[in-house]
C-alpha cells in the first residue's frame, strides 16, 4: 500500500494547526479541525485497505515457523514478540515463505496449521490471513474517535465551555 499522500496530508494538517494556534485561533476550533483530520485520515486508510483487498488473491497456505525477537518499550522490561511465517503458492505457481507484517505477543496458530491467505498482486510477499478484519476494525475505530472529537468540540463551542 502506498501512503506517501497520506503522510503529506498529515504533515500539512500539522502545519495548518500550528499556524492556527500561533494566530490565536480558539483551541476548540483547532480541536474540531483535528477531529475532521482524524476522520479524513481514517477514511483514506480504510479506502486504501479496501483497494488492497480488491487487488489481491487468495491461496492455501500453512504456518511454517515463527521469528522470535525481544522489543523494549518505554520501560526497561522487554517483551517477547512473534512474527508468523506462512508458506503459500501464488496463482502463477510461485511458492513463497513470507512473514506476517504485524508482531504478536503469542503464537497465533500451531506450526503446520493450514490457513487461507490473501496476498497482494503488486507484492506477493504481503499477505493477511483471510478473514482477519482487524485493520478494517481499527480504521472504523479511528473514524469514530474523530467523530467523537468533532462532537465534543462542537458541544464545547455551543455551550461556551472553555478548554
Amino acid at each position: 500500500m502506498k501512503s506517501k499522500g497520506l503522510f503529506i496530508f498529515i504533515g500539512s494538517f500539522m502545519a495548518a494547526a500550528a499556524v492556527m494556534y500561533y494566530r490565536g485561533v480558539d483551541p476548540r476550533i483547532i480541536m474540531a479541525f483535528t477531529g475532521a483530520a482524524i476522520i479524513i485520515t481514517g477514511i483514506a486508510v480504510l479506502f486504501m485497505e479496501m483497494k488492497w483487498r480488491r487487488n489481491s488473491d487468495t491461496a492455501a497456505g500453512k504456518v511454517t515457523g515463527y521469528q522470535e525477537h525481544f522489543e523494549t518499550g518505554d520501560s526497561t522490561a522487554s517483551v517477547l514478540l512473534y512474527t508468523m511465517e506462512v508458506e503459500y503458492t501464488t496463482r502463477d505457481g510461485k511458492t513463497l515463505v513470507s512473514r506476517e507484517q504485524l508482531n504478536s505477543s503469542r503464537r497465533k496458530y500451531p506450526l503446520g496449521t493450514a490457513l487461507k491467505v490473501r496476498y497482494s498482486y503488486e507484492d506477493p510477499d504481503l499477505f493477511i490471513v483471510e478473514g482477519d478484519n482487524s485493520r478494517i476494525y481499527a480504521m472504523i475505530g479511528i473514524i469514530l474517535f474523530g467523530i467523537a472529537v468533532v462532537a465534543l468540540s462542537c458541544h464545547m463551542i455551543r455551550n461556551n465551555i472553555q478548554p
